[in-house]
């Protein structure tokens, strides 16, 4: 039976917002050895599916540093380190888009990538939505913002214009939770 291994030692080696990098030694468990590995130590994000009253749903287009393109995506962003997942949520829809909610509710969450990364993405859905008109963008964020039929988002995740896999994973809980 696969067993947890035995934590050595853990230095880090690379500091820089938004993540820090950790250089951790393990032994396995039976004392077969050690093996070193690089982990990527990063806030906890947040993605919501924000759906008005005719059941579209709210995307953002932004360029993004890591694919080097515009992608689009659901609103999200980092957590705070002294915020709950939904007030950071909130927060990360209300400034990136103008929207509040007050039907908001957890409908699913994932570990980022256990391999080399710590943290989790949480999914939120948002609806009973009223937009302030007010944005608070980040100075790397310029976006659009634009409601589009679920139908509309199905064939831009199987057409490839939405690769993020957190985003198709967010759609996959959302249909989950409708399956209930």
């Amino acid at each position: 039976m696969i067993k947890k291994w035995n934590l050595i030692m853990e230095n880090k080696v690379f500091s820089s917002k938004p993540f820090n990098v950790y250089k951790k030694i393990y032994e396995k468990p039976e004392k077969r050895g050690k093996f070193s590995a690089f982990v990527i130590q990063t806030p906890d994000w947040a993605n919501i599916i924000v759906r008005n009253k005719k059941k579209e749903i709210l995307l953002i287009r932004q360029f993004r540093f890591g694919s080097d393109k515009v992608e689009l995506e659901i609103p999200g962003g980092c957590i705070d380190s002294d915020e709950a997942p939904i007030d950071g949520a909130r927060r990360e829809l209300k400034e990136e888009t103008g929207y509040i909610s007050n039907k908001f509710q957890q409908i699913g969450v994932v570990d980022a990538n256990p391999a080399i990364q710590s943290n989790k993405c949480y999914t939120f859905l948002a609806e009973n939505i009223t937009n302030t008109g007010i944005r608070n963008l980040d100075p790397d964020e310029d976006l659009e913002c634009q409601f589009y039929p679920m139908e509309d988002v199905q064939n831009f995740i199987r057409d490839g214009k939405i690769t993020n896999t957190y985003i198709i994973a967010a759609f996959h809980w959302l249909s989950l939770y409708e399956q209930k």
